[in-house]
């Protein structure tokens, strides 16, 4: 028999917030490598000026091309050739280009363009997937438990301005909430969502009726809105029916 309680669809925000914030959290200790890198050869590595001798250009296989730039620059009285760890489409033969040479191996030449995109992008994608990871974490939360059995909510009525259809799908199975507003002794009015449920609330509950939700006193963005009292009218009258 069907249950009108609670399932597991609740909990997808939860797994996206968790999956959000380790994305993001790789992404900015990727960054963390970078950096420390950058550091190293900018600390530990000289930095001498280069000419760029040649370019090519090399076709991929899906039909790309890779640019290898050349460099040529004297070190310690030596004169080197060596190819640039990085390159871009406007380097030109001829141009002076800023290197980091390795004190004890002068052929090991670094520059910091690529450390420093680097870091941009998983810098800003590290904290972009991180915050969205954080909010959804936070709004996934479950306060029933804080609020109703551990007696730190405080009941409220509030009148229900939808019922029906929410935007997730199970398994090719639709869902249903609730949503209701309530207004504060200070004027101050305030959404609350149900969690989701397979039966549709709208068999036993319309807008404009009240529905039992509790508060957190001290923060009214911690709630409950109670499908309990609905749950029950469904199992009484699918028992009535046996």
């Amino acid at each position: 028999m069907a249950s009108y309680k609670e399932f597991d669809a609740n909990k997808i925000p939860r797994y996206l917030g968790i999956a959000f914030t380790g994305v993001g959290a790789i992404m900015l200790i990727v960054f963390i490598v970078m950096a420390i890198r950058l550091l190293t050869v900018t600390s530990s590595y000289e930095k001498i000026s280069s000419a760029i001798s040649n370019i090519t250009y090399t076709k991929n296989n899906d039909g790309g091309s890779q640019t290898k730039v050349t460099v040529q620059y004297e070190f310690d009285g030596a004169a080197y050739r060596q190819v640039l760890p990085s390159a871009n489409s406007s380097m030109k033969v001829g141009q002076s280009v800023a290197i980091y040479v390795d004190p004890d191996d002068p052929t090991n030449i670094q520059t910091t363009e690529f450390y420093v995109v680097m870091m941009a992008l998983f810098g800003g994608l590290g904290v972009v997937f991180g915050t969205i990871g954080i909010i959804m974490l936070v709004k996934s939360k479950d306060y029933r438990k804080q609020l109703i059995d551990e007696g730190r909510g405080e009941p409220v009525y509030a009148a229900v301005t939808y019922v029906g259809k929410s935007s997730v799908e199970v398994n090719s199975h639709e869902t249903y909430h609730v949503k209701a507003n309530w207004t504060d002794e200070y004027g101050m009015a305030h959404e609350f969502k149900s969690k989701l449920t397979y039966t549709d609330p709208g068999l036993y509950i319309a807008e404009g009726d009240e529905i039992q939700a509790y508060v957190d006193p001290k923060n009214y963005k911690h709630y409950h809105v109670c499908l309990e009292e609905l749950e029950e009218k469904f199992v009484q009258e699918a028992g009535n029916e046996q």
